[in-house]
């Protein structure tokens, strides 16, 4: 197995995690908004979601960054179900 074989998957996967992880948390964090009525407890639960929000972020900027520049999707990269 190459380097690059392996880059591709390692990148492949953290682009799809780090992009579930940030549409599950958009989705939480409409959820919390939408309850926040002025209670503290939702507001600190909007605090932990915008922490994982810069997670979120974090991995997806490492899968583009170790993702080979002259990648091209092979027959072995997954298709992304829509929704």
């Amino acid at each position: 197995m190459s380097i690059r074989s392996i880059r591709e998957r390692a990148s492949t996967r953290l682009l799809r995690t780090g992009t579930e992880l940030a549409v599950d948390q958009r989705e939480i964090e409409e959820r919390l908004a939408a309850a926040a009525t002025g209670d503290s407890a939702y507001s600190s639960a909007l605090g932990a979601v915008a922490l994982a929000r810069w997670v979120d972020s974090a991995v997806l900027w490492l899968g583009w960054r170790i993702l080979p520049r002259t990648f091209e999707p092979s027959a072995e990269t997954p298709a992304v179900p829509a929704r």
